[in-house]
């Protein structure tokens, strides 16, 4: 056989073998869920809100104006003042509180793992939907700890050098943001705490409702003394009214909507249908 002959098979082998490891790769790519297409905008608000985004030339940051549905980038900073809240919802289903005296910042929710924000202080409640039953996995992160979360209810309070997670539905799993090869898992109805230099502590048990007057917004609380009716099941962003268009600082018209409720707790997480994703449409992406 002469040479030319012989490599002829060999370079036909090769490309077959090739050709094989992309048709694999194409596969693979195309059964991994996207991880591109969660947005995140404003749902509500009441109180004093501030929302800061990069400037230009000199600027670093400046407050913006925003209103209802707005969308919001990565690297967004919300600050929450003593009477203020905000409600935050994401295009698969899934919503935030900030309550008052809180300082986040969005992240870039097209990288994998998905973070959602980054807190440096103040209160959240995160409720994540399952999508179709199915795990819709999202991270938290704050100066001590990394929450990783599938679909759940839960609460991060960050306070100085301590975090603490109360977990009101489902299951989470807790770091501290500098040993991540030692988690805690928590079930519904415990929590933990995380200190700089620690291990996140035991799990431990805590009272059922703990927090929600926190996290409820002004026509939840039901009456004049501030106390939550007792058949309000925990709700704490449905009524939520519409930010003044255009303001910015979170005053609220009269005969605002009422808002869909992040901790209605006879929701099934994944029951309802999400909204299309929106391929390249802003919010928790990078601003273009």
């Amino acid at each position: 056989m002469k040479e030319g002959e012989k490599v002829m098979p060999d370079l036909r082998r090769c490309l077959a073998s090739v050709s094989y490891v992309l048709w694999l790769g194409l596969i693979c790519a195309l059964s991994v869920p996207a991880q591109n297409s969660v947005s995140i905008k404003v749902l509500s608000s009441e109180g004093q809100v501030e929302i800061r985004r990069d400037g230009t030339g000199k600027v670093l940051t400046q407050a913006i104006a925003f209103k209802a549905n707005d969308d919001l980038f990565a690297g967004d900073t919300i600050m929450t003042g003593k009477n203020g809240r905000l409600v935050l919802a994401l295009s698969d289903g899934s919503q935030a509180v900030v309550a008052p005296k809180t300082t986040l910042i969005i992240q870039d929710l097209t990288q994998s793992p998905r973070t959602l924000f980054q807190m440096l202080k103040g209160k959240t409640r995160v409720h994540i939907e399952k999508l179709g039953g199915q795990p819709n996995p999202y991270r938290v992160n704050t100066p001590t700890a990394v929450i990783a979360v599938r679909g759940t209810i839960f609460d991060v309070e960050v306070s100085d050098d301590e975090t603490q997670v109360y977990l009101h539905e489902g299951a989470v799993d807790v770091f501290n943001v500098r040993q991540l090869n030692q988690p805690v898992f928590l079930n519904a109805g415990q929590m933990t705490s995380i200190r700089a230099a620690q291990l996140p502590r035991p799990p431990g048990a805590f009272k059922t409702g703990r927090n929600d007057d926190t996290f409820r917004m002004r026509e939840m609380r039901g009456n004049q003394t501030g106390r939550a009716d007792n058949n309000d099941k925990g709700r704490i962003a449905q009524g939520g009214q519409r930010p003044d268009s255009g303001s910015g600082n979170g005053r609220n018209p009269s005969g605002g909507q009422r808002q869909p409720d992040i901790n209605d707790r006879s929701r099934q997480p994944g029951g309802a249908q999400p909204p299309s994703p929106q391929g390249g449409k802003p919010g928790g992406g990078r601003r273009p």
